[in-house]
């Protein structure tokens, strides 16, 4: 059984042919330019499906797509990084398109089902995944099982408030690739970036030093919260933040453990992801029955 998944991100669409082993074997990538609207996404979308699956294999399509999302009537709500894509009724208008069923979830919900089933969770009873990227999202996976809450936006993760004296103390707004980025452009200028950031700090720069810390320590008391609630086996941390720069994963480690319980120590695990990019790929496959 041939199935399709595709993940829908602020700057790329990624659309895969999967087979009944799960395995990759076609892929195709385009520039999302969400700002120019829906429309011209889906024409994308469906000229990709044709390149991956030209021999109308594939049972259904899966999509993860970035929340918050209507997931039972298949439709893209208010989307901070789709401007412009609120009440956009995309399984309706993919299925009509394409003439297969379509399942719609969280684009970070649907990595986090990928890596707890056949990435770097696999094996554990529960992973909590987080991706930091443009933004910060999460899923929960127990069982095999996601966890999508009463109105399926169980483990916003990003939405969580790490510093309440900020006016906006969210993880996104403090931990993400655009956080990051926002910090680089105060500290060395308009034209630099987040990767600037981390040369910087590399180099040993001051300010660079004292940016991370403070990432680290609001990542960390996320980290630690979500102990504390839910108790996961393993997190599994991605997201294009993360692996260019896994050592964050080990420094924030040692971070959580000044911070939990000192009978809870020697349980804390964390992981990198191991699907890289392609983990919502994956798990929107899965969606597909």
């Amino acid at each position: 059984m041939y199935r399709i998944g595709i993940d829908i991100g602020a700057t790329n669409m990624r659309v895969g042919l999967f087979d009944a082993a799960n395995q990759l074997v076609a892929r195709e990538q385009m520039r999302t330019e969400a700002t120019l609207g829906p429309a011209l996404a889906l024409e994308k979308l469906v000229a990709m499906i044709a390149l991956v699956d030209p021999e109308l294999q594939a049972v259904g399509i899966g999509i993860g797509a970035p929340g918050p999302l209507d997931v039972d009537r298949g439709i893209i709500l208010d989307a901070p990084n789709l401007s412009g894509w609120h009440g956009f009724a995309i399984r309706e208008e993919l299925a009509g398109h394409s003439g297969k069923p379509v399942f719609l979830m969280n684009d970070a919900k649907v990595a986090a089902l990928a890596e707890a089933k056949i990435g770097a969770g696999a094996g554990y009873s529960s992973v909590q995944y987080i991706t930091v990227s443009t933004g910060v999202g999460g899923g929960f996976v127990e069982g095999g099982k996601l966890f999508a809450g009463s109105h399926q936006h169980a483990s916003e993760v990003g939405n969580m408030i790490v510093d309440a004296s900020c006016e906006n103390g969210t993880l996104e707004h403090l931990c993400s690739g655009s956080a990051l980025r926002r910090e680089s452009k105060h500290l060395f200028g308009e034209d630099k970036t987040a990767a600037d950031l981390f040369a910087k700090y590399g180099d040993g720069d001051a300010d660079a030093k004292r940016v991370m810390a403070n990432w680290l320590q609001h990542f960390g008391a996320a980290i630690t919260s979500i102990i504390q609630v839910i108790d996961p086996e393993v997190f599994v941390l991605g997201g294009a933040v993360i692996l260019h720069h896994p050592w964050l994963v080990e420094a924030l480690h040692g971070i959580v453990a000044e911070q939990v319980y000192s009978t809870m120590k020697e349980t804390i695990q964390l992981k990198v992801a191991s699907l890289g990019d392609d983990a919502g790929l994956y798990g929107a496959a899965m969606l597909v029955k």
